[in-house]
């Protein structure tokens, strides 16, 4: 089984190189016949100053356009969610953080915690620290007294975001940074108008975050089967 996923894997990585390879030496010049005199100044690529003049054919004469970034934003981001012109306010602002598998979100958990910071993810509500079933928000340190803090709540998944805004996580200000792979969703229920968030996020090369993915499952497959190798004596 193990054999068959790392070839799985290893196919669906060479796969994703040679789509790369091609994408890059793509030749994009036949674009150039189509291309919108108004746009020759551009600096952006041929491809895109195609499918611009294209798209500037076909917008009907009269149609009104808008600038406004929030025509394009859902309503509930809209009010839940500081904009960027404003000056960050860590005093009354909670920060989400979307954590993106393999890019970097465990990195980023560490320097929040080095800097002392109250972390929600899944940790705090791990039942081994005995705060999973605690009805009201609380911050404390899984692991010592001087160690990372963490609040009481799962805000990785819906089911946990949904107990967390019942538990009043964002309002209670305990919190300095939640941290989910579902940021629609929370930000959409933990947050509201009177108690507004900021996004971050970091991304990474799809070719990169897989290449990282196949070599962590490796790592992972050798450790779990040393696991069931492991003799009585502790020795493998």
């Amino acid at each position: 089984m193990v054999n068959r996923r790392r070839s799985a894997e290893a196919a669906l990585l060479i796969g994703c190189c040679i789509l790369a390879s091609v994408l890059f030496s793509f030749d994009l010049t036949p674009f150039n016949n189509h291309e919108d005199p108004s746009l020759s100044s551009s600096p952006a690529p041929e491809l895109q100053r195609y499918l611009l003049a294209k798209a500037k054919r076909r917008t009907p004469k009269g149609s009104i356009k808008t600038t406004s970034s929030s025509a394009s934003v859902r309503s509930w981001a809209n009010n839940h969610l500081e904009p960027v012109t404003v000056t960050p306010d860590p005093s009354r602002e909670t920060v989400l953080f979307w954590h993106i598998p393999k890019s970097g979100g465990t990195t980023t958990k560490a320097i929040y915690e080095c800097l002392h910071q109250t972390l929600a993810s899944r940790v705090g509500s791990l039942p081994k620290f005995g705060h999973d079933k605690d009805e009201e928000i609380v911050a404390f340190h899984p692991w010592r007294d001087n160690g990372p803090t963490y609040v009481n709540v799962d805000t990785t998944g819906p089911v946990g975001i949904r107990h967390a805004e019942e538990m009043g996580l964002v309002p209670s200000g305990l919190a300095d940074l939640i941290i989910t792979g579902d940021p629609a969703f929370a930000i959409e229920h933990l947050y509201d108008d009177a108690h507004k968030g900021r996004v971050l996020a970091l991304f990474r090369h799809p070719v990169d975050r897989l290449v990282s993915k196949f070599y962590y499952n490796i790592v992972h497959d050798i450790i779990e089967i040393g696991k069931e190798h492991t003799i009585p004596d502790g020795r493998n």
